[in-house]
C-alpha cells in the first residue's frame, strides 16, 4: 500500500487499514481482532447520523487529525445506482480500494487548494473477490449539505452568500483540474463564517496533472442536474435568486 507523507500502514485478521500517523495506536486498538470503523463509531455513546450523508456518524475525535478538529465523521462505503440492491456495501478487488483512492484524491485536492475535510483513517476487510470498506475524515462544525439548504425543512434564511459559496467552490475545483464524476447536492457543504464550502466523498475524483488541458464546466453542470432532480423530487423549484447566487459564485472564481 502506497500512502502519502504522515499515513501509516495498519494490518489485523482480514482487515487492511491506514491512519494519519498520530492515530495510528487508536487505529490499531479498532481493528485488533477484525474490529471495522464504522461500527466502532456506532457503537460510541456520542455517535450522532449525519443529517443527508446517509450512515455517517459524528463522533468525537479520539487522536489526533491532520487539522486536529475536535470531531470525526466516519462513513461505510455504500453502492448507489442499479447495482445497488445487489452488492449494497460490497466491492470488487480491483485497482486501488475505495479509501486510498479517496485518500490521494484528498491530500492532491487539498495541496491545490480546493477545500476538503483532512482524511484521518481508512479500512477494507473481507477475503476473496470483495471487500466492505470505511473512511474517518475530520468533521467539518456546524455543516450543512446543499441540498439540506435549499429543500431541508424551514430552509435558511438569506441562503444566497452559502449558495454563492458553492459555486465558488465548484469553480475552485475546476480550476485546479480536480474533477469529481459524481458531484451532486448532497456532497457539497456549507458553513457560515470562515469555513465556507467544502466538498466530500472524493473517492470518486480524477485529479489530472498539472498543466492539463481544462475540462469545462461539467461539475457546475453536473450539481445543476442533481438540484433539478431534488426539485421534482422535494416538489419545491429553485428559485431565479438561488440559480443567479450559485451562478454568480461560480463565475466570480474565473
Amino acid at each position: 500500500m502506497t500512502l502519502p507523507p504522515g499515513y501509516e500502514e495498519r494490518s489485523a485478521g482480514d482487515v487492511i487499514a491506514f491512519a494519519w500517523r498520530p492515530a495510528a495506536p487508536w487505529l490499531e486498538s479498532v481493528i485488533a481482532g477484525g474490529g471495522r470503523l464504522h461500527e466502532w463509531a456506532a457503537a460510541r455513546k456520542e455517535a450522532k447520523p449525519l443529517v443527508g450523508r446517509g450512515t455517517v456518524h459524528a463522533v468525537d475525535s479520539p487522536a489526533e487529525g491532520p487539522d486536529g478538529r475536535e470531531r470525526w465523521a466516519v462513513r461505510r462505503y455504500k453502492r448507489g445506482g442499479l447495482i445497488a440492491p445487489l452488492l449494497r456495501d460490497r466491492y470488487l478487488r480491483s485497482g486501488p480500494t475505495r479509501p486510498i483512492r479517496e485518500l490521494w484524491a484528498t491530500v492532491e485536492a487539498r495541496a491545490r487548494g480546493v477545500p476538503a475535510p483532512a482524511v484521518v483513517a481508512g479500512a477494507v476487510s473481507g477475503a476473496g473477490s470483495f471487500y466492505r470498506a470505511d473512511l474517518a475524515t475530520e468533521l467539518i462544525p456546524d455543516a450543512r449539505t446543499l441540498e439540506a439548504l435549499i429543500f431541508g425543512s424551514g430552509g435558511t434564511p438569506d441562503a444566497s452568500p452559502l449558495l454563492h459559496r458553492a459555486g465558488h467552490l465548484v469553480r475552485t475545483m475546476e480550476d485546479a483540474l480536480v474533477l469529481h464524476v459524481d458531484l451532486n447536492a448532497a456532497n457539497v457543504l456549507l458553513v457560515r463564517g470562515e469555513e465556507g464550502a467544502h466538498v466530500v466523498d472524493l473517492d470518486r475524483c480524477i485529479v489530472f496533472p498539472l498543466g492539463y488541458r481544462a475540462f469545462g464546466n461539467a461539475m457546475r453542470r453536473r450539481l445543476e442536474r442533481s438540484l433539478r432532480k431534488l426539485a421534482r423530487k422535494y416538489g419545491r423549484g429553485i428559485e431565479v435568486d438561488e440559480w443567479e447566487a450559485l451562478r454568480a459564485g461560480y463565475e466570480e472564481g474565473a
